[in-house]
């Protein structure tokens, strides 16, 4: 799929932690991320993507089931992206947040690095190519992921 002219405005959306979207219409999507990671997953031929931002690495089988986790938030994405017509074989992936916000949890195990593990083991795992890759840290993260067409504006805040 061709870029859209410049002049063309996309629909915005904001994911609050625990949601997800997915898109066959040109929509930029944005979030802010400290430990939490957020997955851009796209298939740029179809014009098809959206993204997660997800909290905790495993739902544990208790309580309400939701894309908060990022074992339920992976799969969701990826189903959601096929379901509108998003390609296996051709979805690439942009993996964003991780980071370890406050000192004194500062260790190789933090939340945020379980929940990047997670979503790059996963993407792994299914065989989609991550193009780009920002996690860890100890600042937090701004991402406007345009769906259509896969772009990233990050910034660092």
């Amino acid at each position: 799929m061709s870029a859209l002219p410049a002049d063309v405005v996309r629909l915005s959306h904001y994911l609050q932690p625990g949601q997800l979207y997915v898109s066959r219409t040109p929509v930029v999507l944005t979030t802010i991320l400290g430990s939490c990671i957020s997955v851009c997953l796209w298939d740029d031929r179809e014009g098809v993507g959206g993204m997660n931002h997800f909290m905790l690495p495993h739902y544990a089988g208790s309580g309400v089931q939701s894309a908060r986790f990022g074992n339920v938030a992976m799969q969701e994405l990826l189903d959601k992206i096929v379901d509108a017509g998003g390609r296996k074989r051709f979805l690439r992936a942009r993996v964003f947040g991780g980071a370890c916000m406050f000192q004194q949890m500062k260790s190789a195990a933090h939340l945020g690095s379980k929940n990047a593990e997670l979503a790059l083991d996963f993407l792994s795992r299914h065989g989609i190519e991550v193009v780009q890759i920002d996690v860890g840290g100890d600042h937090g993260r701004k991402i406007r992921f345009n769906t259509d067409e896969g772009t990233v504006c990050l910034s660092s805040i």
